[in-house]
């Protein structure tokens, strides 16, 4: 969509410099033309740049909350595995927890909502958690460590939800668009209607929309074509199954 607005901008400019009087399209006019779309294009390269930014601080948000839920799944496993036999049941629940957050990351029509089995999974394993009857100081602290891992866990998978879906509003991105075909509306109304014009100007639309694309996917870390990978997940649950 941003690439035909773009185009279809630039394509105006070419129709209106063969239908507008010569008078229009003066060196005066090209003059107050370029200097107003300057400012226009100053404005949405400085947006643009920022909304890069943003998505890529987003996107390495999301990264690091999905390694920090794998770690922390990592060292849930070993305090168990400290706690001794007894908690072999509850390691089990653990790993079947991951391979279903695994699957829920993978599942774009569940990115961006609570996987009821997931949710089930967690909650169960919390509950085996502080269910276990320590017998000594050593297994007091291994319950403790992994009821302090489990608080960990919850706030990952909470910042993995909240940050699901694009925090960018829609009317911003419109207008981005509309000042990017506004931009590229000027450089066909004074440019030679040739091929290679038309081209460029095709393929430079193209460039950009490329941009408020990959601004729009970053911010989408766990739907579309580029997700954040559930490799540590992946890993974590390797680990454990090494372990038994």
């Amino acid at each position: 969509m941003t690439f035909i607005a773009i185009a279809f901008g630039a394509l105006i400019g070419l129709w209106l410099a063969r239908h507008l009087p010569k008078t229009h399209l003066s060196s005066e006019s090209r003059t107050a033309v370029s200097v107003s779309m300057a400012v226009v294009g100053t404005l949405a390269a400085l947006v643009m740049s920022l909304l890069i930014s943003s998505a890529s601080s987003s996107f390495n948000a999301k990264t690091d909350a999905l390694h920090r839920l794998a770690v922390d799944i990592i060292r849930l496993d070993r305090a168990l595995r400290q706690y001794g036999p007894e908690a072999g049941d509850v390691r089990d629940l653990l790993r079947s927890y991951a391979e279903t957050k695994a699957e829920e990351l993978s599942d774009e029509s569940n990115a961006s909502s609570l996987d009821p089995r997931s949710l089930m999974k967690f909650e169960a394993l919390t509950s085996r958690v502080l269910d276990l009857q320590p017998g000594d100081n050593h297994q007091r602290q291994a319950q403790a460590q992994a009821l302090k891992v489990l608080d960990s866990i919850a706030d990952a998978r909470w910042l993995l939800i909240e940050k699901a879906n694009t925090s960018l509003p829609t009317s911003f991105v419109i207008l981005l668009i509309f000042w990017l075909a506004l931009l590229f509306g000027s450089f066909g109304l004074f440019a030679p209607g040739n091929a290679t014009v038309i081209i460029v100007l095709l393929l430079c639309a193209l460039a950009i929309s490329g941009g408020v694309f990959m601004v729009l996917e970053l911010e989408t870390a766990t739907r579309g074509l580029i997700r954040v990978s559930t490799d540590p997940i992946v890993n974590a649950i390797r680990e454990m199954t090494l372990a038994q």
